[in-house]
């Protein structure tokens, strides 16, 4: 038999040696971490992830508070919403506005809450600021609050097996003169692998940690500002 007919059966089994591997060092890494005494550990984390990873956050902000933060989306019908504006002639202005800036769907977002207001953040394609919308306490004590299930743009990118790392959101829609406005709130922070972490796998679940302790603490906080947001 040509030794050559050999080398794929070689690599084939040596990989999946490798993913069993790779998969019994996750479980072990993974039963180490104990979720409830890391939420402990909040404050902590989000002056870390602030001052380290989201450092961007406190530049776009100024010298604004931050009192709570995570990541962002918007959904697919806000922007369908905002092409029918401009398909229809931008029937409503106040709406538009702010619609028009939330065309770009594809890049990163960030949610801030500082006092009584709410900060939207969106990026572009470098991971710079893009788009800086406010929404006063105004606008959101006449918002509302509900779950929106995992985050649909990312079905599908990760195995089922992977599921439990998929951002789960929140819909809060804003009245904004008689229109309203729908866009997700994260409950983690939005997390990409290093590649020079790619096979520390401890150092991925600990970060990951962090951002999910950070990022599902905004809809808490949040709530206890505006008792509106109170899902029932």
């Amino acid at each position: 038999m040509n030794p050559l007919f050999l080398i794929p059966v070689v690599i084939i089994i040596a990989g999946m040696v490798f993913m069993i591997i790779i998969n019994n060092k996750h479980k072990v890494a993974k039963s180490e971490i104990d979720l409830d005494s890391e939420r402990t550990q909040y404050d902590q984390y989000k002056q870390e992830l602030l001052a380290q990873d989201f450092s961007k956050l406190q530049e776009w902000m100024e010298d604004k508070p931050i009192d709570a933060f995570t990541s962002a989306s918007v959904p697919q019908s806000t922007a369908n919403k905002v092409q029918e504006l401009v398909t229809d002639g931008i029937k409503n202005v106040a709406l538009s506005t702010i619609g028009v800036k939330l065309k770009r769907i594809e890049t990163d977002c960030f949610w801030v809450l500082s006092g009584n207001d709410l900060h939207f953040f969106s990026t572009d394609t470098v991971g710079g600021l893009d788009e800086h919308i406010v929404f006063d306490h105004f606008k959101v004590e006449k918002a509302s609050l509900q779950y929106g299930g995992l985050l649909k743009s990312q079905l599908g990118v990760y195995s089922k097996s992977s599921e439990e790392y998929l951002p789960k959101t929140y819909i809060i829609t804003f009245d904004i003169d008689g229109s309203s406005l729908p866009l997700e709130i994260h409950d983690r922070l939005n997390y990409r692998v290093d590649p020079e972490d790619m096979l520390n796998l401890r150092k991925q679940l600990e970060t990951r940690v962090k951002y999910q302790v950070v990022g599902e603490k905004f809809v808490k906080i949040s709530q206890d500002k505006f008792p509106n947001l109170k899902m029932f």
